[in-house]
């Protein structure tokens, strides 16, 4: 009777029966959708916040840019007080007050004290700037870049988001199995006590039933453990508090896959980023080469002046173009071409390098999948086999025909099969993610 009682609650506990109390708890308590988990990491999550600055930053630095098309504006006040001579007199002539009095020598070589109060608006328009032209394409390429990062970046998290969702589905359902064979032991434990008591078990069979139970214990808290850390993992690419609560919708599951058609890299979002990047590269080195091209820039001064504060009693404007051209200053211009070239080398290197690697990853990525899935349907069959080989050996345990290790044996076995069936969906679906990573392409 012993013997029927266990065989029928071991079996439930390993071939899947429902947990009631599980169900209960997911019914009763709040879900995270991996769909609700995504959104709310595109939203919070550090790193993609830290790259939105970036593009905020990154826009700026554009907009600076446009000064090499755009004219200035500057309005300015001045006081100033002199009896130098000529000042005095200049600043006469800016008041448009000199009368034929201010003439005599005596006058002109000692004015006195003489205020003057100008007022002035003055403009500038760059002409010819072709340094600044190619600084501002440069600028625009670099915005590009990081935009293409940030979409990147936001990619990447969104991979992180789920391979972490999908690494606490594992770690609770590991759980949940553990659980359950937990509970098969601890109640052929017991009923072996009692047969021990009665007689018809022998202790040493009894004392392997309690080193199982005490390696199962061992092994439950190591995986509630790991449900505490992938959750903490998670709340953190979640933007929230590590200890916040998740409870997530799902048991593991197979996702479903195709491949895809694509065999290039070259529209995705973070080779798009590196490719304006060099390009960026490019164009500052131009612009540093240009800067020994003379400028051209119209400007415009509108002036008022007068003797006295807040009166402006005399105005004037003067119109004119500036040609300047630094022929040599030291040879710093020189150094900055050099320099701008070997960056431009160097950015051009760790593009085609990185073309590379990232193929050879999508190559080993499609190979993963193929692993993947063969180890799969292997696991998936040694845990069928595993299962049957528990029930044979559980009715001939019935039958007195098999030994307490036997059976023990069979159970470890059935449970260990499990778990590895539930870490190849994880690596599976693992797999999949990253290929779809490694093929996406740019939205923008």
């Amino acid at each position: 009777m012993y013997r029927t009682v266990f065989i029928s609650l071991l079996l439930i506990s390993l071939m899947g029966m429902p947990d009631r109390a599980k169900a209960q708890q997911l019914n009763n308590e709040p879900t995270l959708s991996l769909t609700e988990a995504l959104q709310l990491a595109d939203e919070n999550n550090r790193e993609v916040l830290k790259a939105l600055s970036d593009v905020k930053a990154a826009k700026a630095n554009n907009q600076q840019a446009l000064a090499a098309f755009l004219p200035s504006i500057e309005l300015s006040s001045a006081y100033a007080v002199s009896n130098d001579p000529l000042n005095a007199f200049g600043f006469k002539l800016q008041q448009q007050n000199v009368t034929m009095a201010d003439f005599d020598p005596a006058v002109i070589n000692s004015p006195g004290r003489t205020n003057h109060f100008n007022t002035q608006v003055l403009v500038e328009q760059p002409l010819v700037n072709v340094d600044a032209w190619m600084g501002k394409g440069a600028a625009n390429n670099q915005l590009k870049a990081v935009e293409h990062k940030t979409e990147y970046t936001r990619s990447y998290v969104a991979y992180l988001v789920k391979q972490t969702y999908y690494a606490l589905q594992l770690a609770q359902n590991k759980v949940e199995v553990m659980k359950k064979a937990q509970v098969a032991t601890a109640n052929y434990l017991k009923m072996g006590e009692d047969n021990l008591r009665q007689g018809y078990m022998k202790e040493a069979d009894v004392m392997s039933i309690k080193v199982r139970k005490y390696e199962q214990d061992a092994k439950l808290k190591e995986a509630e453990n790991d449900v505490n850390t992938v959750s903490e993992t998670l709340n953190f690419l979640l933007g929230r508090q590590l200890n916040e609560a998740i409870q997530i919708s799902d048991s593991i599951q197979q996702v479903s896959f195709t491949f895809n058609t694509a065999n290039t890299i070259f529209n995705r979002s973070d080779v798009l980023a590196m490719q304006y990047g060099v390009d960026a590269y490019k164009k500052m080195s131009k612009s540093e080469l240009m800067k020994f091209a003379p400028r051209v820039n119209a400007f415009g001064a509108y002036n008022l002046n007068d003797s006295d504060f807040g009166g402006f009693s005399a105005d004037s404007y003067m119109l004119g173009l500036k040609l300047q051209w630094r022929i040599f200053n030291g040879g710093r211009n020189i150094g900055k071409v050099n320099k701008a070239k070997a960056d431009y080398s160097k950015a051009q290197i760790n593009y085609d390098d990185y073309i590379e690697k990232e193929n050879m990853e999508l190559s080993k990525a499609s190979r993963a999948i193929v692993l993947a899935e063969s180890q799969l349907i292997t696991y998936q069959l040694a845990a069928d086999q595993a299962k049957e080989s528990l029930r044979i050996r559980s009715n001939r345990y019935n039958q007195g025909l098999e030994s307490t290790s036997d059976l023990l044996m069979s159970e470890t076995k059935a449970e260990g099969s499990q778990l590895q069936q539930l870490n190849a969906i994880y690596n599976y679906n693992l797999a999949v993610f990253k290929y779809q990573l490694l093929v996406s392409e740019s939205n923008q």
